[in-house]
């Protein structure tokens, strides 16, 4: 019965196929009491020679503009970020001493991520850390740090992380 044997491999290939595309799914922690509404923001300074880099505080800025907030230099809010884009089996660890000199586990900050048998790309890892400080206040009022893994990012992704990371500083 060739139909039988077409629905036996069909059984096996699914879930052996389901891992050959890396999930977009964005992974985001936050911190602090996060961004008062209408707050103005300044955004610290970006390296010129950091095309990426220009391209995040661009999207950060429409961002917070798309939230209500006025993006000036003279703002009562500083922001101030981290960008990244590498292979995702690079990781990013904790390099500071272990308070256990025995122990021999990574305290991994970003873990690295293994390719899978059937996956297209070996996949990278949009990350960016995005830090709101107060003037007035002279304190850290919001932390985030967001990443996300996938096939070639387009522009289009680096700005869903931007928006992401301002959403998520809502008060």
């Amino acid at each position: 019965m060739p139909g039988s044997a077409l629905a036996k491999f069909t059984l096996l290939a699914v879930p052996l196929l389901a891992g050959c595309a890396i999930s977009k799914d964005l992974r985001l922690d936050r911190q602090g009491p996060g961004l008062p509404a209408m707050a103005s923001v300044s955004i610290g300074t970006v390296p010129a020679d950091n095309e990426q880099a220009v391209r995040f505080a661009a999207s950060l800025a429409d961002a917070f503009a798309e939230r209500g907030h006025v993006v000036s230099d003279q703002a009562r809010v500083t922001a101030l970020f981290g960008f990244a884009r590498r292979e995702r089996s690079i990781g990013t660890a904790d390099g500071s001493p272990v308070g256990d000199a025995g122990k021999s586990e990574t305290d991994w900050i970003s873990a690295p991520a293994r390719k899978r048998s059937f996956q297209s790309c070996k996949g990278e890892r949009l990350r960016a850390t995005l830090a709101l400080y107060s003037r007035d206040e002279k304190t850290m009022i919001y932390r985030g740090v967001a990443e996300v893994d996938g096939c070639n990012f387009t522009n289009a992704d680096i700005d869903g992380l931007a928006r992401a990371l301002v959403m998520a500083a809502a008060r």
